[in-house]
């Protein structure tokens, strides 16, 4: 199989795009959990926390559309080139200035954010124009790991520079990071569009809520697309909502130091979601139903929560570490369970002319949906406490599982196996 990937990687002009991608993925993951420690240690509010993530949001939701359009009417090097070195000057500035209050880290999210809303279409655009057709869905392949790899990798960088450097020293390094990835792009071709400039911004205004709008019917008038893609949605939700609140959780479930409990957070979900990721694609590949997969996941998972939520709180320090992480092992293990068969019945449901409706637009859709959440459970957990969001969760999932044992098969349209 590594062969397939053998040409690509080969390619001079791919590897300049992949290694401003890894790098711009890991910086993003390592500024943004920073940014979270930084702000949970000034303020203690999980409110404050939630306005990180909607601090990061609202770029993509005013300005994604236009960015995505603006994308295809300039030369792509230029717009890699540009943003790469001027988020890289925004990490940069706001490490000099940090100290002058907590409004400047919200306004540097807000830069940083925008300007990624020229660079994520400008890099996905350009892909097709530097490797071959017959390369590119291992290319996409490579991009798509990068990208999930990456959040394991920039939270664990987050968590160990922050404590060995400190702060400003963590944002210089994530600094240094863009401007390697400006140099890198910097070596690219120009990528040079050949339409009219008016036209094109027109166009490409109208296409991408055009695409948007076809893939939601889609979606809507067909079950086995609608149950799978709302999984995920959920999915992406419940994951933002836990992510802006793991400070609460170390603080208040594990009682840990805050850098130190968030590493050993992420190391024990990690491994639970590679285990994951390797039985539950031999078990797909051996034929267990996707539905059944998903839904002892859903139970595994409702199960790891009430655990956690309930009993790891009570126990002393050595049981804490040992249950707790147990706990949050099985819950990237379920998480996984969940996941995978999700996307993998999608994809097959999906006709190749509209997957890249249905999944080019869904993070998009995905952070308009988890604005009003990730809000809501700031605010519930700084009212009446983490557990209680937690329980919030257990409740979900548990209800999810009954629903999809007891009337899945009678809401999907019709009897195929899943």
């Amino acid at each position: 199989m590594l062969k397939e990937f053998r040409p690509v990687v080969k390619n001079s002009k791919f590897l300049y795009l992949w290694i401003s991608q890894i790098f711009s993925q890991i910086t993003i993951n390592l500024t943004n959990f920073v940014l979270l420690i930084k702000l949970f240690s000034t303020t203690g509010s999980s409110i404050a926390t939630s306005l990180l993530w909607v601090s990061y949001a609202l770029p993509a939701i005013v300005v994604g559309p236009f960015g995505a359009a603006i994308v295809d009417m300039v030369d792509r090097r230029s717009v890699l080139i540009i943003t790469n070195l001027l988020q890289s000057l925004v990490i940069f500035l706001y490490a000099l200035n940090y100290t002058k209050g907590i409004f400047l880290l919200y306004g540097a999210t807000v830069g940083y954010a925008f300007l990624n809303q020229f660079y994520v279409p400008a890099e996905a655009a350009s892909l097709p124009s530097l490797v071959e057709k017959k390369h590119l869905p291992f290319a996409n392949s490579l991009f798509f790991m990068t990208q999930q790899g990456s959040i394991i990798v920039g939270f664990l960088t987050a968590g160990i520079l922050n404590h060995l450097l400190g702060f400003a020293t963590t944002l210089f390094v994530a600094s240094f990071f863009l401007f390697l990835a400006f140099v890198s792009v910097s070596l690219l071709p120009k990528i040079q569009p050949s339409e009219e400039l008016p036209v094109r911004f027109e166009e490409g205004i109208v296409n991408f809520f055009e695409r948007i709008f076809q893939g939601y019917k889609f979606i809507k008038e067909n079950r086995h697309v609608l149950v799978p893609f709302l999984f995920l949605l959920g999915f992406q939700i419940t994951m933002a909502t836990i992510l802006i609140n793991t400070p609460l959780i170390v603080v208040d479930i594990f009682r840990f130091n805050l850098n130190s409990g968030i590493i050993f957070i992420v190391i024990s979900a990690v491994l639970g979601a590679v285990t994951g990721s390797l039985l539950i694609s031999k078990l797909l590949r051996r034929g267990f139903r996707k539905k059944l997969v998903i839904e002892n996941s859903l139970l595994l998972l409702s199960l790891s929560l009430l655990f956690f939520t309930f009993l790891v709180p009570e126990l002393g320090i050595i049981m804490k570490t040992l249950i707790g992480g147990g706990a949050i092992f099985l819950a990237g293990f379920s998480a996984i369970g969940i996941v995978i068969p999700s996307q993998t019945f999608l994809q097959e449901n999906t006709p190749g002319g509209l997957r890249g409706r249905v999944f080019g637009n869904f993070w998009f859709l995905a952070t308009i949906a988890t604005v009003f959440p990730v809000l809501f459970s700031g605010a519930v957990s700084e009212l009446f406490g983490v557990r209680l969001l937690l329980f919030v969760f257990v409740t979900l999932t548990f209800s999810a599982f009954f629903f999809s044992r007891n009337y899945g098969d009678k809401f999907l349209t019709n009897k195929e196996s899943v």
